[in-house]
């Protein structure tokens, strides 16, 4: 019965020496939040309405507040399949501690860009019309750091 402490407290040094291993392989970046859209059939001028008066600035002014560090917009320029996406959009975050309690640091700035909380509502309930969420996930960059000679 003793044994099961001792072997426990062996489980967690073992998960701290491989944590620790991995940081020397890599030097750990910004944290980057990545939604991949597919653009309806017909709804191209009205998707890039939506982003060039909605999207854009908000987050031109999240960037201005420091709530992201950058933001990014792709295009996918091959097709693997009928429901790949079409357009990627990358919020860049300095670490995942800049999540927490976002929405209180959003919600005023999204506000001011919609004007009422009725038209930033009509405008995201109007988003699935012009285009479907592929996916949605966060992403940790990292920097390679150089082989030991």
């Amino acid at each position: 019965m003793k044994w099961i402490p001792l072997l426990a407290l062996l489980f967690c040094f073992c998960l701290i020496g491989s944590e620790a291993k991995a940081q020397e392989n890599y030097t750990e970046g910004p944290i980057w939040r990545v939604v991949l859209v597919k653009i309806k059939p017909g709804k191209t001028t009205d998707f890039w309405t939506d982003v060039r008066k909605n999207l854009k600035p908000t987050y031109e002014t999240y960037k201005r507040e420091k709530v992201i560090l950058d933001y990014a917009v792709y295009l996918k320029s091959t097709t693997e399949n009928e429901g790949d996406w079409d357009v990627g959009i990358a919020l860049q975050y300095p670490n995942y501690a800049a999540l927490d309690g976002l929405a209180a640091r959003t919600d005023p700035i999204t506000l001011q860009v919609y004007g009422s909380r009725e038209a930033r509502a009509a405008a995201a309930a109007k988003r699935p019309e012009n285009g479907t969420l592929v996916a949605s996930f966060l992403m940790r960059q990292v920097t390679p750091k150089d082989f030991p000679r």
